[in-house]
């Protein structure tokens, strides 16, 4: 009997345990059942945050490849990290042939012209600004580095051209000023020694008097190029095809190209259309050529190009001369600078302010012992 109650007792404990283990088993039930939830919340936080994070990343890197500056990001060993379409552009390089070099590895030239930097790659030739920031962390510590190249070639041009502007204007009103007062008594130097070489008739002093008519003639010519310098610009606007316009230039001028035995490249152009006065274009053209033939040697070449870009017809005179000195490039269009030495310094001069009351601009390249191209820039008219 003690042995069927000693079994009853240990049955009775075997069902207290199982119910008790039961109980345990469904708290850990419901416990695994709310962690598993809290741990798909969890999941989804950490989903969308990871989603937040790439999209704020994209989005940032949108931006950045979005900007016009170059942007070159490098880690703490100068490796590069990020390589934007604008520094692929300016560098003339791909994103991925890049990426993991480090940035003094890269194929360009850095140099600095007094004030200026300017950067070489691919073949062009840019004026920058460069700036250099690191990255840093929460803590401070230095996570890389960002270099900023800006191009500033084109903000330069117009600091030129306006300085150059106010340059023309300024000496064009001390021009107008300067041949009031040199011409009355001029022409009265003229008057009288027309009246002196008619009472010297044929004496050998005839020849001198003579002479200083020949003088005045000669100055009084310097004088006209200076009244139409100065005197405000009046151009007679009409649609002309710009191609003739520099036909006829050339039509005129070819005698002289002959006779310097200087070779002429013109393509054909392609009909553009401009609004202008076709004479003061002429002149433009005219004084640029005969430039351009004075300084190519005998049997040497002038090309003339015609091209567009977005906005406008471009003529570019190239020819094969010496080149022009660096610092002479912005002087050459001052009035009385010249480089030769009987030049009167008052064509280009001339030619620039023809082009400012176009609305054009004049741009120059030059090389030393290669020669030089002059841009002319006109608005092309709206077809």
């Amino acid at each position: 009997m003690e042995d069927i109650s000693s079994l009853n007792t240990a049955f009775e404990n075997f069902t207290v345990a199982s119910k008790s283990l039961e109980q345990i088993y469904e708290r850990l039930k419901e416990k695994v059942h709310y962690l598993t939830i809290e741990l798909e919340e969890k999941n989804k936080q950490l989903q969308q945050a990871l989603f937040d994070t790439q999209e704020a990343k994209d989005y940032l890197k949108g931006i950045l490849e979005s900007l016009r500056e170059a942007i070159i990001v490098l880690d703490p060993y100068d490796n590069i990290t990020m390589f934007n379409k604008a520094a692929e552009r300016m560098l003339c390089m791909r994103t991925e042939d890049v990426i993991g070099k480090t940035f003094n590895s890269l194929n360009f030239v850095i140099e600095k012209e007094g004030a200026d930097t300017f950067l070489t790659a691919g073949g062009n030739r840019y004026n920058v600004v460069i700036s250099r920031s690191n990255i840093l962390d929460r803590e401070g510590s230095t996570r890389g580095v960002v270099i900023l190249l800006q191009d500033i070639t084109r903000i330069r041009e117009l600091e030129s051209q306006q300085e150059r502007n106010k340059r023309l204007i300024a000496m064009g009103e001390m021009a107008a000023q300067i041949v009031h007062e040199i011409r009355s008594p001029l022409c009265s130097i003229e008057l009288y020694a027309s009246m002196l070489e008619n009472e010297l008739g044929d004496s050998p002093n005839a020849n001198l008097a003579r002479g200083i008519s020949m003088g005045i003639r000669s100055l009084n010519n310097v004088l006209t190029n200076m009244i139409f310098f100065a005197k405000p610009q009046k151009p007679k606007f009409y649609e002309i095809q710009l191609s003739e316009v520099i036909d006829e230039s050339l039509f005129m001028l070819m005698p002289l190209i002959e006779s310097r035995g200087v070779n002429l490249h013109r393509d054909n152009g392609n009909g553009y259309v401009i609004s202008g006065d076709g004479e003061l274009l002429k002149q433009v053209f005219m004084n640029i050529i005969i430039n351009a033939v004075q300084v190519t040697p005998d049997g040497g070449t002038i090309k003339l190009i015609e091209r567009t870009d977005d906005t406008n017809v471009i003529v570019e005179i190239v020819d094969e001369g010496e080149g022009i000195k660096h610092e002479n490039l912005e002087r050459i269009f001052d009035p009385f600078f010249s480089t030769k030495e009987k030049g009167t310094g008052l064509g280009l001069a001339i030619a620039s302010k023809i082009m400012l009351v176009h609305d054009g601009a004049i741009k120059v390249k030059s090389e030393l012992g290669r020669g030089s191209c002059f841009q002319l820039y006109l608005p092309i008219c709206d077809q």
